[in-house]
Order: C-alpha cells, then sequence, then structure tokens
C-alpha cells in the first residue's frame, strides 16, 4: 500500500512538470484576438443559435449568432454547405455568422464580441481586421459592415440594434455582396487607451444603411432570408508601427527618414521669453515619436523650468502639409500635431516636472514656418514650439 502511495506520487509529480501541450500554446501571440477562428467550442453543435458554444467569444445583445463547423453532421450549421448557403473557411475549419441588415427589421440584427488578450496602448496604431462573406440564400447585402472598439464590453437587454457613431468601417463602405469567397474588413485604429473589446456587426440605423436586393436560387427549399447574413472568420487585431503596411488598400504610411536639426544657443543677455522661444523640437513625418535629438531639445526646457518652479510653458504642436493631407484619408493620422503636444507634455513630466505647468495647443498645419514642398522645408514644419504662458 505504501509503494503504491509513492509510485502514485511520483507520477503526479512527474505530470504536474510536464511541458504544455501545444493545444494549450497560444498559436499566435501577436493576435490580440483569442479564438480568432472559432475554432475552440464546447459541446454538440447540432442547429443555429449556437455561437454560446464558442469559447472566448459572446454576443452583444439578446440575439444569439450562430457557428458553422467542418466534420458535423448537422446539415444546418455544417461546412461547406449549411442552411444559409455554401462557403469554404477562409481559416481553420469554422466560422461564425451574422445577420447585419433586415428588411424593415425583420429578423433582428446579431453581434459577435470578444474580450482582447491585453489592452490596447494611448497612441498606439492596431489593424483590425477581419472577413466577411455573403450567404447565397440573403435576399440583401448592405454596407456598414464595421468594428466596434470599447473599453468596457457591448452588452445591451433585448433584440434591437446597436447604433454607435464610434463604430469604424472601411474607407469606401460599400455594400458588401460578395458570396463567392472572402471580403476583406481591414481598418488602422489609433487607440486612446484601455480599449480591451471588439465588437462586429452593423451600428448604423436602418435609414443609414445602404442595401442591395439579390436573386436567390430557388435551389433553396425554405426560399430566401430577408435579412443580408454574413459569414464572420479570421478576426485579427495587431499592433502596428507609424509606417507599417496593415494590408488594407491604400493604408501604407510612407516611411520617414528626414527629420529637422538645428542647434540652439542659449545666452545670458537673452531674456526667459526669448529663451523659451528659440527651443524648437522637431519630428519624422507622420511620426509623433519623441526622438534622442528631440529629447535633447527638450530638455533645455524642463531646465529652465527646473530654475524657475513658477513658470509654466505652451507646447504649440504643427505638422506639415503632406501629413494633413493624407490625414484626411488615414484616421490615424488624424491627431498626429496633438499626439506629438502629449508626448512632449509627458516626456516633460518624466524628467520631474508638474504635467499641470504644461499647456498644449495644436496648430496643425496652419502656421508653417517654410511654405516651400521640399523636404527639408516640411521638415522644418514638422515641429513643436515652446511659449511662456503669463
Amino acid at each position: 500500500m505504501i509503494k503504491t502511495r509513492k509510485l502514485l506520487f511520483f507520477f503526479a509529480a512527474a505530470i504536474a512538470f510536464l511541458p504544455v501541450s501545444a493545444q494549450d500554446e497560444d498559436p499566435d501571440p501577436d493576435n490580440m484576438v483569442p479564438n480568432g477562428s472559432f475554432e475552440n467550442f464546447e459541446g454538440s453543435l447540432r442547429r443555429d443559435e449556437q455561437f454560446d458554444l464558442t469559447k472566448e467569444w459572446g454576443f452583444a445583445t439578446d440575439v444569439i449568432p450562430d457557428l458553422f463547423a467542418t466534420n458535423i453532421k448537422s446539415r444546418y450549421v455544417s461546412i461547406p454547405e449549411n442552411m444559409y448557403g455554401k462557403e469554404d473557411p477562409a481559416d481553420g475549419e469554422n466560422y461564425a455568422g451574422i445577420v447585419a441588415y433586415s428588411y424593415r427589421s425583420k429578423r433582428s440584427r446579431s453581434y459577435l464580441t470578444v474580450q482582447l488578450k491585453s489592452k490596447m496602448k494611448e497612441n498606439n496604431l492596431y489593424c483590425i481586421k477581419y472577413k466577411a462573406s455573403l450567404a447565397e440564400r440573403s435576399r440583401y447585402a448592405s454596407n456598414n459592415m464595421g468594428a466596434l472598439i470599447t473599453q468596457k464590453k457591448v452588452s445591451e437587454k433585448g433584440t434591437g440594434a446597436i447604433v454607435n457613431s464610434d463604430a469604424i468601417v472601411n474607407d469606401r463602405n460599400a455594400v458588401v455582396s460578395q458570396t463567392d469567397g472572402w471580403w476583406d474588413f481591414c481598418k488602422r485604429y489609433a487607440a486612446k487607451g484601455n480599449e480591451q473589446y471588439l465588437t462586429i456587426g452593423n451600428f448604423a440605423t436602418d435609414a443609414n444603411t445602404a442595401n442591395e436586393t439579390r436573386e436567390v436560387s430557388s435551389d433553396y427549399e425554405k426560399g430566401p432570408e430577408i435579412a443580408a447574413y454574413y459569414y464572420i472568420d479570421q478576426v485579427e487585431v495587431r499592433r502596428i508601427e507609424a509606417n507599417e503596411n496593415c494590408g488594407c488598400a491604400n493604408t501604407k504610411i510612407p516611411e520617414s527618414k528626414v527629420i529637422y536639426s538645428a542647434t540652439t544657443q542659449l545666452s545670458d543677455d537673452m531674456t526667459m521669453s526669448e529663451k523659451v522661444d528659440a527651443i524648437d523640437a522637431y519630428f519624422y513625418q507622420y511620426q509623433a515619436e519623441v526622438v534622442s535629438a528631440a529629447e535633447r531639445t527638450i530638455d533645455q526646457i524642463v531646465e529652465l523650468m527646473k530654475a524657475n518652479p513658477m513658470m509654466k510653458i505652451q507646447v504649440i504642436a504643427h505638422s506639415d502639409n503632406e501629413e494633413a493631407d493624407l490625414a484626411k484619408k488615414e484616421t490615424s493620422l488624424a491627431t498626429l500635431a496633438e499626439d506629438r503636444a502629449k508626448n512632449v507634455r509627458e516626456y516633460i513630466a518624466a524628467q520631474g516636472v508638474d504635467r499641470t505647468r504644461v499647456l498644449m495647443d495644436n496648430k496643425s498645419n496652419t502656421e508653417p514656418v517654410s511654405k516651400m514642398s521640399t523636404p527639408i522645408s516640411l521638415a522644418k514644419n514638422r515641429r513643436v514650439e515652446f511659449k511662456i504662458v503669463f
């Protein structure tokens, strides 16, 4: 009996130190979305409205979305053929399904929601992607296939549509009518900070949703579905750099290689205002990061503020014309000058100066020091200026 107990203890200890199985390892650690292709689910999948079997995922209203899987016996939610049409997975062996639009709201919309693996960081850029395919039985196709990024979980009682103007859509926001293969949702997103939930669906009113009527094959016994029904697969959220290509059409931001450099000499015969006015910090194009050269410049401001504890300064941020033009199409650049001011303020605060002594102003491209379009002229305009606040 004693030997048996010792053997059991030995095997238990050995199991405890076995390496984690490949199933428990994160197959895609860079993707912030867990179970992004809906591969992991628990329970017997036999019919529609069983998305609650999906691990990590949930739904944002009382309407339960659908889960479809390969190698199951149910003809309703099998892959590739199922109750809504026929489609192979974009990735893996499973996919989800939602209603994005319905004529006169005859069918309630459905939404997929998931908590990300970690919170987003302020001013960081993220690439939001998923694939959608219109089911063949859909009488309608619609636009407004979007994504909502939030700090708190989206959860609303009832079966009504979720209307939220913060939702992001593709740049063209065209009607998604692709039934053969997969359409790509792809959007760059500049984080406000601490966002940790992603919800997928249509977040506009019916009145603001464009739709198209489709012919549906008579081969389907139950006839057309009076809705725009979409399969969803391969959901991804990844952090990217400012000049990194997200993979979306027309969203690559050019790599910046030019930064203006100027040496500022402060003399004893200058007034305090003259010293502060003489100091400017410069940036690479399309970037808000405070680089080492800018840090050395800002250190002069820090030194003056520490020597004059009552002094407050205003940080005035600027961008160049090319940045302003691209910001009209690339939403991640919409707050570029403001982000530069914020980063400078945070750098000053990190050196031991109370951030309440640092005010901010954003001039965008309205006050250039040079109106020429040469690389050096543009570089001169990508700056932060300093003024004493009296």
